[in-house]
């Protein structure tokens, strides 16, 4: 399985890197989430893999939403990129949302796990293809706000609240 990683494997050039590295992360737990879903349903090692992607999103949209979105916004001048990145990062939660009440072993959790693995690559072409260009082409300090990103990983890193995450439920249907 692989793992969650909270922080830069090497010191981050800038905030695009460090989202990029994230990307990258929720991307393979999406690839793992779909060999998975091919192999067997209801299996015990995909939901804990589709949690671990849950994580991921949580994390990264925690950061994104408090830290990169706003200053993308002032930056570009223009929302529609960053109202695209935020909606996706809704749906995720909305996706997460029915996947704590789905029962796993249920072909509706796979088929929620298959949304949110298409939500998570979908959003990371777009910022990578769209977002990620236009701000490098902006005044916005990626040095420093890579900096800040690093430093808001490491703080929810040494708190570790948990995140949401889909919670498995009993043969009776309750959680």
């Amino acid at each position: 399985m692989t793992t969650e990683a909270t922080s830069c494997d090497s010191p981050c050039a800038d905030a695009l890197e460090r989202l990029a590295q994230g990307n990258e992360q929720a991307r393979a737990l999406a690839d793992e989430c779909r060999r998975f879903a091919h192999l067997a349903a209801g299996d015990c090692a995909m939901q804990q893999v589709a949690e671990a992607l849950c994580r991921a999103m949580h994390r990264m949209a925690a950061l994104e939403e408090e830290l990169f979105f706003p200053l993308a916004r002032e930056a570009l001048g223009t929302p529609a990129l960053v109202d695209l990145a935020e909606l996706e990062h809704a749906t995720a939660r909305q996706i997460i949302a029915q996947m704590r009440l789905a029962d796993p072993r249920e072909a509706r959790y796979e088929a929620l796990v298959m949304a949110l693995v298409a939500c998570v690559e979908r959003h990371a072409r777009h910022e990578e293809a769209k977002l990620f260009p236009r701000l490098r082409e902006s005044t916005l300090d990626m040095a420093a706000l890579g900096e800040r990103l690093d430093e808001r990983l490491a703080a929810q890193t040494s708190a570790q609240t948990p995140a949401p995450s889909p919670a498995p439920r009993s043969p009776g249907g309750t959680p």
